[in-house]
């Protein structure tokens, strides 16, 4: 896949960004989407910056929260464009126009081009360029 996300540019990547197992792509119009690549097939829970249908959450006064099948997992705040996690342990995203902002750190102006992934956030690290991990369903559009 090709494509800009922010100052980001992306060539011939499966996902641009993975956060712990989920892909998060963004649209032409800057709507963010979010898809749970753990297990055999891919989920979406956010699309276009929207609770996915047939997806649990719950609103608050700033966004959603996406539920697992027994916990809160991570909320979304479309209005600053930000991932906050509640059940995994990794650090917030920030989509801004010119960075990609990953806990404290700033990405700005890269161009990632022939991994398997872009941008990589676990919990024990931010790695760019990686191979997708295994045990994870493939990204097809």
């Amino acid at each position: 896949m090709n494509l800009s996300m922010g100052s980001q540019v992306f060539e011939n990547v499966e996902v641009p960004v993975l956060w712990g197992d989920r892909a998060i792509i963004e649209d032409s119009h800057g709507r963010l989407s979010v898809i749970a690549l753990a297990g055999q097939s891919a989920q979406l829970e956010i699309v276009g910056n929207e609770p996915a249908p047939g997806v649990h959450f719950r609103p608050t006064t700033i966004g959603i929260v996406i539920i697992g099948s027994d916990r809160d997992l991570y909320s979304f705040d479309a209005a600053n464009r930000t991932l906050s996690s509640i059940s995994f342990g990794l650090p917030d995203i920030r989509f801004e126009p010119g960075a990609l902002m990953i806990g404290t750190n700033r990405f700005s102006g890269n161009r990632i081009s022939g991994f398997g992934v872009g941008i990589v956030v676990r919990t024990d690290g931010i790695a760019i360029g990686a191979p997708l991990p295994a045990g994870l369903a493939k990204l097809r559009f």
